[in-house]
């Protein structure tokens, strides 16, 4: 025997149009009846949602048709279209209700708001503060100079080696040599 879920037959129910179901002559004449549960599968039993009420407390069972007749001895009521017609109509009705209050309160909200953005003062544009990023601490004087100095190219002057002859100091010549990177330049006067 399979059970037919509860979440099933509420889906049933719900999706009957009652608009529709409302304006069927037939549904007058098939409102005194009991709804049955058929499932297409072979071997399977017939299932009718039973209403049953114990201290106060209604709930709902799902009743194969060979249980039945002892089901209704024990207080179980079938529920029968007339009671789904008008659980749909009142359902309807409540849906409907609440469509419009829904309604009238956005439309409120809307009123309120306009009021409101009305007095409001004017959205400020967001103040942006650029932070300078901390700076390098200036050199000094004294390393400012010690820099600019060791860009220069330094002159070292020199004196050529003595001659081997004895006449040859007659003459004194001064020599100076800069170094320009990897070039060296020799000045003799």
């Amino acid at each position: 025997m399979s059970k037919f879920p509860k979440a099933a037959f509420l889906s049933i129910c719900l999706l009957a149009s009652p608009a529709v179901i409302a304006q069927s002559p037939d549904s007058l004449k098939y409102a005194p009846r009991t709804i049955m549960l058929v499932s297409t599968e072979l071997g399977t039993e017939g299932i009718v949602p039973m209403v049953f009420s114990s201290d106060g407390q209604q709930r709902l069972e799902y009743v194969p048709t060979s249980q039945i007749k002892d089901s209704i001895t024990k207080g179980g009521q079938p529920i029968r279209l007339g009671d789904l017609l008008s659980v749909l109509v009142g359902a309807t009705e409540t849906i409907n209700k609440l469509q419009a209050e829904n309604a009238r309160l956005q439309a409120e909200n809307d009123k309120l708001w306009k009021v409101a953005m009305k007095d409001a003062p004017p959205p400020q544009q967001p103040t942006v503060v650029v932070q300078q990023p901390p700076s390098a601490p200036q050199p000094s004087t004294l390393e400012k100079y010690l820099l600019l100095r060791s860009l220069l190219p330094t002159a070292q002057p020199y004196q050529l080696p003595a001659p081997v002859n004895p006449n040859a100091n007659r003459l004194h010549t001064n020599c100076v040599t800069t170094r320009l990177g990897d070039t060296s330049t020799t000045n003799c006067n």
